[in-house]
């Protein structure tokens, strides 16, 4: 059995399921993506465990990650999975997941995207303003097939997290206000071809404080439970996801603490309960490699140039993200502080800023931390620049997960006009 997750060996070499990464980098190249199923599945058995005593269903937040691959991973352990789009739709299909385990959340769902979901028996959707409701209500009357409602609601509550990731405020763009919920729910039992099916929350990502949590559940079961004593069905609730993970230190994030608040609230209900983790499964599980191009000296600062760039990992710039980096092999010497900035023509192509580093020389390879969420997934070909290669690893073999466009496959993709 190798260790789960990234780890060194007694020479100090980084390695992965029993695999050398240098090795892995030599065969793929860089920048290049690497994610390891042992720690993926660790993750998913903790998760589940955590809310077995309340009989959850997991659904794999796809905007996380949605390559093919890692979603059909997760399907084979049994999770279902949440989307936001048609196109996170036809990856969980083509990974194997049935619609029936498929939630369809989201703001912006456009009428094309509502009737090919209400065609393929979508288990629910998740829908955020009462105009959505009306449109999914003239759809489904069309092709007269049901489709099963559950209300987003909107609690106004700031759960300490990036603003760029807080969902559950009031001036965000998601949710139902909360005033209008109890009214909006009693509609749905007067429409045809809508199955009145819950209620739900999701109020923001890498949430730390779990009051945030305790109180936002307790406000949507108080909510259900009304409804239930006035004589309305609510089958089910959809709690989210949020749970925060560290990506500036080695700390497990804190299960124990969430078992007991779901517990508390829901351990003797009858409520059908949806949990939607992303980044918690899988962030942790992907690292990135990148190679040193040089070293670069202006009067007041030191920059290590690299070859990966913003369009492979974004989030340093968009969220100011802190992410671990290191030497694939262990180097001693002096440090010095440094940017370690990406190629792109943009100031904001950094991935650390003022941090001490060790000296490095041109074609070392450095390991840039937690990027199996929201990394590789908001990839971009800016500056012309092609796709990182990722692949995963499975039984101490590595898989490429996708065939990468090369600068010929993209032009040849542009039709040129011809009187230019």
């Amino acid at each position: 059995m190798f260790p789960k997750g990234f780890y060194r060996n007694k020479n100090g070499e980084l390695n992965v399921q029993g695999i050398k990464i240098d090795a892995l980098s030599a065969k793929y190249g860089t920048p290049l993506f690497i994610y390891d199923t042992g720690l993926m599945k660790e993750r998913y058995e903790v998760f589940l465990s955590t809310v077995k005593n309340v009989k959850g269903n997991i659904h794999y937040a796809v905007k996380a990650n949605d390559s093919v691959n890692i979603i059909k991973f997760f399907g084979k352990l049994g999770a279902g999975a949440d989307i936001v789009s048609i196109g996170e739709f036809r990856k969980c299909v083509a990974a194997g997941i049935s619609p029936k385990k498929i939630i369809f959340s989201g703001v912006g769902k456009n009428n094309d995207e509502i009737e090919i979901a209400l065609r393929n028996n979508i288990s629910q959707f998740n829908i955020e303003s009462e105009e959505e409701l009306y449109d999914i209500y003239e759809i489904a009357n069309k092709l007269k097939i049901n489709a099963n409602i559950c209300l987003r609601i909107n609690p106004d509550i700031a759960p300490n997290t990036h603003k760029k990731i807080s969902t559950g405020e009031k001036e965000t763009k998601f949710g139902i206000d909360s005033e209008k919920i109890i009214s909006i729910y009693k509609k749905l039992h007067e429409l045809d071809y809508i199955n009145p099916y819950g209620l739900g929350v999701h109020i923001g990502s890498q949430i730390f404080d779990f009051s945030f949590f305790q109180k936002a559940y307790s406000y949507l079961k108080w909510i259900a439970d009304n409804l239930k004593k006035s004589g309305y069905n609510v089958p089910a609730l959809d709690l989210g996801g949020g749970i925060g993970i560290h990506y500036e230190r080695n700390k497990k994030p804190d299960f124990n603490n969430y078992e007991k608040i779901i517990s508390e609230l829901f351990l003797n209900s009858d409520y059908k309960l949806s949990f939607e983790p992303g980044r918690i499964l899988i962030a942790e599980a992907g690292i990135l490699i990148t190679k040193v191009i040089r070293n670069k000296k202006n009067k007041d600062k030191n920059f290590i140039v690299v070859d990966a760039a913003m369009n492979n990992l974004i989030r340093p710039t968009l969220y100011d993200a802190y992410h671990k980096i290191e030497t694939v092999k262990i180097k001693s010497g002096p440090e010095k502080v440094v940017d370690i900035v990406g190629p792109i023509c943009e100031t904001g192509d950094y991935f650390a800023l003022n941090r001490k580093f060790v000296e490095v020389n041109n074609d070392d390879l450095l390991t840039i931390r937690t990027v199996g969420a929201y990394s590789s997934v908001m990839k971009s070909n800016y500056n012309s620049r092609v796709d990182a290669v990722e692949i995963l690893i499975y039984n101490g073999r590595s898989y490429q997960m996708k065939e990468i466009d090369t600068i010929q496959d993209m032009i040849s993709k542009e039709k040129i006009i011809d009187f230019l």
